[in-house]
């Protein structure tokens, strides 16, 4: 992928990320409208069932325990019933269509005993039907005797509403107990299992003493409430509300299916999103940090290919071919350089074996001690050409358990060559060894130039390479500290970094012995 396509890709997924979330989010809000809407309409309809039943069963109180003789004393003289009939006929060419309803309403007052007050009960009979005669042109209409009777004499369905009027007091009207129940029984018949509180307010809005807790600790917080006892003119005396303190909580557990699914395939576009941007910005990272490869293997080659091209052209030469000292000297310049590119091509295979997990390790029992020892002969001379110093103190009393030599060594020198790079003024590298329970610790510090804070984690990435102003004033492919942190992590070790910049470094390998 072109690099810069990249940064305009990020642009269209961002955009399209926010318009995303943003219809998600626009979306759940409508829902959660819709169920608290659905909430409401639930709980009303709840509350009117409530009101009604409380009503039937303070008449059937009435009737059934406080005045056990109460229909002994209807008033002899009530309201005589009244009759409301209304008929209608439509006629066409082919039928006739007969509709009618009568409705007769009869009122009685009971009364109820040293109270001045009473029970309004109201009985209605209604009659209803309706009736298709077919007409014959060429006879008589098809009205038969038994459908004239039907109509003229009519079956009766029967209603009877009964009301209390008076001034009762409420505590007499409900019990709280029986109100708790029947709330209760009605919610759970709307499939509402949240805890509520309830109160009964008068007509003045004053509260009763028919209360519970949760009530009078939540009555300031959104409620719901329905009339429950009305006058002779359906005037509101008393008012029963219903709070739910924990309603949000209640809608959420009753669709938490629909939630969670919502909310997981949110946090999944934002999990590939975020994987997305972060792995096309690591690939057009990797893409610099190759080419800064690339770049460096060109100028790590070009200069042994380019002392191989002078001394390959000297060699031809008649004066220096005749002298044996000059032909010795070249041939092993040409092979010096030679071996130096062939170490190049070694560690990028080495590197691409690593990637593809290809190196087998040949563990030995070996003198880890010697190892280094001998390791650093050769190594100790180039840091005496720059005026330096290796320093090493080997205070581990147990060092032979089994390792890699070959890959050991490598990584040895990989360190050794790094703290000699990053050292500017005459190195100054120690190497220190000692046990640290079953690891075998080895450190290897020096006083060079160190490193950022944020780059101790980098440095062990592939290419990757400290910035120090000319890409090429410290020479290497950026490969090196890669290779060794495969080689501890393949031996089961583990290595540390510490530096501080302009203090230098210390590069800590624990290697177990076991």
């Amino acid at each position: 992928m072109n690099n810069k396509f990249i940064p305009i890709i990020s642009v269209f997924m961002t955009i399209s990320l926010i318009v995303f979330v943003t219809l998600q989010f626009y979306w759940l809000k409508n829902y959660y409208v819709a169920l608290e809407q659905e909430f409401s309409n639930k709980v009303y309809s709840a509350l009117e069932n409530t009101s009604k039943n409380i009503a039937e069963i303070e008449v059937d109180k009435l009737f059934n325990e406080n005045y056990a003789n109460l229909r002994d004393n209807v008033k002899a003289n009530s309201k005589k019933p009244s009759l409301t009939t209304i008929q209608q006929t439509q006629d066409s060419g082919t039928k006739k269509s007969i509709i009618y309803y009568r409705n007769i309403i009869e009122t009685q007052q009971l009364p109820l005993p040293k109270r001045g007050d009473s029970l309004l009960l109201t009985k209605m009979y209604t009659d209803d039907a309706a009736y298709t005669v077919k007409r014959d042109t060429s006879q008589r209409e098809l009205l038969t005797s038994e459908i004239n009777q039907d109509i003229a004499s009519g079956d009766y369905n029967f209603k009877e509403f009964l009301k209390v009027n008076g001034n009762i007091p409420i505590s007499k009207r409900v019990d709280p107990k029986i109100l708790d129940s029947v709330i209760t029984k009605e919610l759970r018949m709307k499939g509402i299992t949240a805890d509520f509180g309830y109160g009964v307010s008068d007509k003045n809005n004053k509260l009763t003493n028919i209360v519970n807790k949760i009530f009078k600790e939540k009555k300031d917080d959104n409620s719901y409430s329905y009339p429950l006892f009305t006058d002779t003119k359906d005037r509101t005396l008393y008012t029963l509300a219903l709070v739910f303190p924990k309603k949000e909580y209640s809608l959420a557990m009753n669709n938490w299916p629909m939630l969670l699914g919502t909310f997981l395939s949110l946090l999944t576009i934002l999990g590939i999103y975020i994987i997305s941007i972060n792995y096309m910005m690591r690939q057009k990272k990797l893409a610099e940090v190759k080419t800064d490869f690339i770049n460096n293997m060109s100028h790590e080659f070009k200069t042994p290919l380019a002392t191989i091209s002078v001394a390959t052209d000297s060699l031809a030469n008649d004066k220096i071919a005749t002298n044996p000292d000059k032909v010795k000297y070249y041939s092993n310049l040409i092979k010096q350089e030679n071996l130096r590119m062939k170490k190049q091509v070694e560690n990028v295979l080495n590197m691409s074996k690593l990637e593809r997990n290809e190196v087998k390790l040949f563990l030995r029992e070996t003198n880890v001690r010697e190892l280094i020892k001998k390791t650093t002969e050769s190594f100790n001379l180039i840091i005496q050409q720059r005026n330096g110093k290796l320093v090493q103190e080997f205070n581990a009393t147990h060092y032979t358990f089994r390792i890699d030599e070959f890959h050991i060594s490598n990584m040895l020198v990989n360190l050794l060559d790094n703290a000699n790079k990053y050292s500017p003024e005459p190195p100054e590298i120690s190497i220190k060894t000692h046990n640290e329970g079953i690891w075998y610790v080895l450190e290897i510090s020096d006083k060079g130039m160190g490193m950022e804070t944020q780059n101790k984690t980098k440095i062990f990435e592939k290419f990757f390479r400290e910035e120090t102003g000319n890409i090429h004033n410290v020479k290497g492919q950026g490969l090196g500290l890669s290779y060794v942190k495969k080689i501890v992590e393949l031996h089961k070790g583990v290595i540390i970094v510490e530096s501080e910049k302009e203090l230098g470094s210390k590069f800590i390998i624990k290697l177990p012995m076991a």
